[in-house]
């Protein structure tokens, strides 16, 4: 349990610091960068008997899809925090978190799984949900036209990494360590990050200060906790696994959203505090959280 309550803590601080960034004027993708660079050094280091740099990595059939995860992690990271900077910490984390519906709805369509109508009814609650927190009163609407796209990115896109991460889980490990293959993501995700820092450097004229890099390895230490620390959790749980992603997920919109109001001042208005609800009560449905409490 105490795994899962520091993963929830480190989760919450990590979508925290964009806020911070954003106080601090840190050059948000800078930070993202950076921080991705702190995951993969503490990947080497933490809870691992060998470096994944010293381990022929590249010819592991697993090599592919941490390519992807790095493109993905990186692309995802910074719409979360555009997210949280624009729309607010808990809009940010409810995007990311019901990302759970798009997990099963690939097993639905490429491995013919079935759905109960809990479940169904609990997907089309997450879509509601997604809606409602990312609503504007009506007075914001034309400050914030189109910023619904983003929480919208940050649904998908985690869903993606999920569903990867799900692969990665089936076809891979235990033969495979998921610390290796996940520093390795976390690499790969710095290495896309740098290309793209180099490009604003010699385009936009973009400069790299040590501030930016500091906060950046700031960020990249709850992030790479809040990954280490559920893994450690659902090894402690490994025979209830199915559990700890939603109460996990769960326990990062509750925390989170106080977070962003008692600490950052957020107002969220009724239709927020709908979406906030449904969230929760959509990813209880769609997990069955209710059968292992029933």
């Amino acid at each position: 349990m105490i795994f899962l309550l520091l993963s929830i803590l480190a989760s919450t601080i990590t979508v925290s610091y964009f806020k911070v960034f954003e106080k601090l004027g840190v050059h948000t993708l800078t930070g993202i960068v950076f921080n991705y660079l702190a995951c993969a050094i503490l990947g080497n280091f933490v809870g691992v008997s060998d470096a994944v740099f010293s381990t022929p990595f590249w010819s592991m059939d697993w090599f592919p899809y941490t390519v992807f995860l790095g493109f993905m992690f990186i692309t995802i990271f910074f719409a979360i925090g555009k997210t949280a900077q624009q729309m607010g910490v808990s809009v940010s984390m409810v995007s990311a978190k019901l990302s759970v519906v798009v997990p099963i709805l690939f097993a639905v369509i490429m491995y013919g799984e079935n759905v109960k109508y809990l479940q169904s009814f609990g997907i089309l609650l997450s879509l509601i949900a997604v809606y409602f927190i990312s609503k504007k009163d009506q007075s914001e609407k034309s400050e914030h036209k189109n910023l619904w796209i983003l929480p919208l990115i940050v649904f998908v896109g985690s869903g993606i990494i999920d569903t990867t991460l799900k692969i990665i889980q089936t076809h891979f490990i235990p033969a495979h360590s998921e610390a290796h293959i996940i520093t390795m993501a976390f690499t790969m995700a710095f290495v896309f990050g740098i290309f793209v820092l180099l490009y604003d450097v010699n385009k936009n004229k973009l400069k790299i200060t040590l501030k930016n890099v500091f906060w950046g390895f700031m960020l990249g230490i709850p992030n790479y906790f809040s990954m280490y620390f559920l893994l450690k959790t659902l090894s402690a749980f490994h025979s209830s696994s199915a559990i700890v992603f939603p109460v996990n997920n769960i326990g990062v919109l509750a925390a989170s959203s106080l977070v962003s109001i008692l600490f950052f001042k957020e107002k969220m208005n009724k239709f927020n505090w709908y979406g906030l609800s449904l969230s929760v009560i959509s990813i209880i449905l769609i997990s069955e959280v209710y059968l292992a409490i029933f």
